[in-house]
This record gives structure tokens, sequence and C-alpha cells, in this order.
């Protein structure tokens, strides 16, 4: 797995990526298990193998640790999401999401931990600086799928009269269901959605992808 990001204090930045990495991993398994609120520091030294001191030297917080793994495992998404635009460019519109939906099945089914976090922060915003987080993770994802969506709009693939950033802000809500009813056992029961088989995700990305194709997906007359 590639080094975490800078992040945390000068101090953190300078260790070995392998060290790095080490704290992170420690830190994402304590936060994903326990929450923000009752998370232990104690816990996190013992698991990266370091002094508490030292943890307060990377991260000055028990706060500044937690924006930390949050900035990392954005930093992560965003790689593999950017992976999956560029391999999909030149594709259409819809293939396009379809991909990205699978994608981040993928994704939750390799980085359970950090799908953990990020759900239940989307959820809770318990965090000091929550709420703020939340809305700057959620604008990301907007301003990603909007820029499919500009790409598509000069394709002649969607309607010209398509708002781009109220038809991102609404796609982005319905991917984000999604994903977190695959994540989340009671968001969607008896559905067959969490933790589907291939053919039941199948059925869940076709339903979406044409409700989206029934509202702006351009015709002739378009």
């Amino acid at each position: 797995m590639n080094a975490p990001p800078l992040t945390g204090t000068e101090l953190f930045r300078s260790l070995r990526p392998e060290k790095q990495e080490r704290v992170f991993q420690a830190a994402v398994q304590e936060f994903a298990v326990n929450g923000y609120r009752n998370a232990s520091m104690n816990s996190v030294v013992k698991a990266a193998g370091i002094s508490k001191g030292s943890l307060f030297q990377y991260f000055r917080t028990k706060q500044g640790l937690f924006d930390g793994v949050v900035e990392i495992a954005a930093s992560r998404v965003r790689v593999y999401l950017k992976h999956v635009r560029d391999e999909t460019g030149r594709m259409s519109f819809f293939e396009r999401l379809e991909q990205l939906l699978h994608a981040g099945f993928s994704f939750i089914d390799h980085h359970h931990l950090l799908a953990r976090i990020y759900f239940h922060l989307l959820q809770s915003g318990e965090t000091p600086s929550g709420s703020e987080r939340v809305a700057l993770l959620r604008k990301q994802g907007v301003e990603f799928v909007a820029d499919l969506i500009r790409v598509a709009k000069a394709r002649g693939e969607v309607k010209r009269s398509v708002d781009v950033e109220r038809t991102a802000f609404l796609i982005n809500a319905l991917l984000e269901t999604l994903l977190r009813a695959y994540y989340t056992e009671f968001m969607a029961s008896g559905l067959g959605l969490y933790r589907g088989n291939p053919e039941e995700l199948a059925g869940w990305v076709q339903t979406a992808l044409g409700l989206i194709r029934e509202g702006i997906q351009r015709n002739d007359l378009d």
C-alpha cells in the first residue's frame, strides 16, 4: 500500500513511510472499531509500537489524529477514483457510472475499516469538526460527478438543459446511498443489496442507471 500523504506534524512527515503506515493502520483500527469518542490513544500507541509521547508529537491531539486518518483515507479514495475515471475515459457517461459503482463496492470489500470510518462520519458527524468535514467530503464527491457530467454534455450524451451542479448533487446522493446500503446491514433489509452477490449488485446498478438515463440522457429531440 502507498505511504500516507503528508499530514500531521513535520516530525510525523519526516518518518519513514513504513512507520507512517504503521501509525495510520493502528489509528484506523481504533477509530473504526470504537468510533471517535471512545477511541483510546493508549490503544493506538500499543498497536503502533510507539510511545504515547511520540504519538502526541506526531499529532498534537486526538482530533488531529482523527483528522489525519480521514485525510489519508480521503486521499486514497481520490487516487482510486481518479484511476477508475482515467481508465474509463473512452466509455459513455452511463458506462462510467456503472464502473464507478462497481469500483465502490470493491473498495468497500477491500478497505472495510476505512469504509466504516467514512460512513460513520457521514451518519454521525460526531467529531468536533465533523459537520465541516462531512460537508467537504460531499462537496468533493459532487465535484467529481459534475466533471463527468460536463464531459458527457460536451459529447452530446446528456440533455443540453441539464443543470450540472444540481444533477451532480442528486447522482452523488444516489451513489452514496447505494454504497452505504451495501455496507450497512439494515438500510435495505431483505432487498439483496447488503453484501449482495454480483448478480444482485448488477441488478441494483442497472436500476439506478435506468433512473438516471430516464432523467438526463439525450435523445433526438434534445
